[in-house]
């Protein structure tokens, strides 16, 4: 059993974060049941309000296991219920994620009508917190070695090659949906590193892969930038790119000095379709897109779901048989936290869907609304800066 005591260090409370954050449940979405031509304009919004898709699609998830280029990968495929080909919106999720994560975007995005396919490499995967290294508590040399170059060049063959699996499994009913000739990668965390160098931006010690042409756009939820980051790293990039970040998107596995430095590679990107959601108050683990912690039935037990939600990073992680003792009322603090979270997961969902649209359906509605009504919408709460 585990119980959580004020005044402990950040780093326990962190690796308990890491574990008890990976795994989260994709939804069905059930909005209505659609037919017909899936290509919808989207919805002039009223005013400066936020961005709505025309239609809302029910979504089906086929849940897989390949073997990529000799490597293991777990994959997700949401598609809108609805008969119709989709354009591809190839999702990576964050270290030591399932192949279900980033439930809360991806959901958004096939409901909008995109198929969602979410690649993750079994050994990126919730396994790595069950080896040795884990075991001993050594979670931030498991994640060095997981940015590291060598690694990042491997994920990026393994990404080059099942854009070619996707191809090939075109015959199967699921796979059929998808159309190729548009596709936007997107990635968080690690996922987000990969997702970078999709884009064009230049890693030493990695060779350049020659992705499809039909990729368009990125989009990178907690973009990466290390200390060794150079500002030629980020001038190569050439794709459309939408990069989202917070004040408090801090680097759980302190490889990054600072939030700040995850604007980096905007800042030295080249002008033309970029942007920048720089949120006011977003943890890491909310930009992960899994859904909120679900209600305690215990009045005496905290769990690392409660700091999470919290945001309390001065917990400790003990062993053993749990200690009774009176739990302070946190309902409102709980309450106002939740409404936090769900008002950023609305503004992440509204400016990535806007953007989907603007660069895979050429929609001047999604555009427009990118330039000139989400920065009113946001308010103070975000800021949405484009170049």
């Amino acid at each position: 059993m585990i119980t959580i005591r004020p005044g402990a260090s950040r780093l326990r409370v962190c690796a308990a974060l890491l574990i008890a954050g990976l795994f989260c449940l994709v939804t069905a979405g059930c909005a209505s049941s659609s037919s017909g031509n899936p290509e919808v304009a989207a919805t002039k919004p009223p005013g400066n309000g936020a961005y709505v898709p025309n239609r809302r699609y029910e979504t089906i998830a086929t849940q897989e296991s390949w073997t990529v280029n000799g490597n293991q990968v777990d994959v997700t495929l949401l598609v809108p219920a609805a008969s119709g080909t989709y354009p591809l919106v190839l999702y990576m999720p964050g270290l030591g994620e399932p192949s279900e994560a980033g439930s809360t975007w991806r959901q958004a995005w096939a409901r909008a009508g995109y198929a969602v396919l979410c690649v993750q490499p079994t050994q990126f995967g919730t396994a790595i917190w069950s080896s040795s290294r884990a075991r001993a508590g050594d979670f931030s040399g498991i994640a060095r070695d997981a940015y590291a170059g060598k690694s990042l060049a491997m994920r990026a063959q393994i990404l080059q090659d099942a854009f070619a699996q996707v191809s090939r499994r075109q015959r199967g009913p699921a796979f059929a949906q998808i159309d190729l000739s548009r596709i936007a990668v997107a990635g968080f965390d690690l996922g987000a590193q990969t997702a970078q160098l999709v884009a064009g931006e230049s890693v030493r010690g990695v060779e350049p892969l020659r992705f499809p042409d039909a990729v368009k756009g990125v989009i990178v939820l907690s973009p990466y930038a290390d200390r060794a980051s150079e500002e030629s790293n980020f001038q190569s990039i050439h794709l459309p790119v939408l990069a989202v970040t917070s004040a408090h998107d801090a680097d759980t596995y302190r490889l990054i000095a600072s939030p700040s430095m995850r604007r980096t590679p905007f800042e030295y990107m080249p002008p033309g379709q970029k942007y920048l959601l720089l949120l006011a108050s977003a943890a890491h683990g909310v930009l992960s897109g899994a859904g909120p912690a679900a209600p305690r039935d215990s009045e005496d037990t905290f769990t690392a779901d409660d700091d999470k939600i919290l945001g309390d990073e001065t917990a400790e992680i003990q062993d053993g048989p749990r200690k009774r003792r009176r739990r302070p009322d946190y309902t409102a603090a709980r309450t106002a936290r939740l409404a936090q979270v769900a008002r950023v997961q609305g503004q992440v969902q509204a400016v990535t869907t806007a953007y989907l649209d603007a660069v895979l359906r050429n929609d001047a509605a999604a555009a427009q609304w990118l330039k000139q009504n989400a920065k009113t919408w946001l308010g103070d709460s975000a800021e949405l800066m484009t170049k």
